[in-house]
């Protein structure tokens, strides 16, 4: 599946396959280290960085990273950037 950048309002959702799960978690870490995790359900995991919370979603094998403040939308930009095909 190709990885992408879906724009909402506010913040974005970066959507990809669940094989390429592996690889965004990879690039999350190269570029912001391993974040604090709190699973707040069986299909939702919020990652917290210093600056900002991403929501990880994977219902139904269609997985996404959803942003919901600036900074996390700039993190999903540049990982998009990174990883699109």
């Amino acid at each position: 599946m190709t990885i992408s950048l879906v724009r909402l309002d506010p913040g974005c959702s970066l959507e990809f396959g669940v094989a390429d799960i592996e690889r965004v978690r990879a690039a999350i870490e190269r570029h912001y280290g391993k974040p604090d995790t709190d699973r707040s359900s069986p299909i939702l995991t919020v990652y917290t960085f210093a600056n900002t919370k991403l929501i990880f979603q994977n219902e139904w094998d269609d997985p996404c990273l959803l942003a919901s403040d600036a900074v996390g939308t700039a993190m999903l930009e540049q990982l998009a950037g990174e990883l699109a095909w």
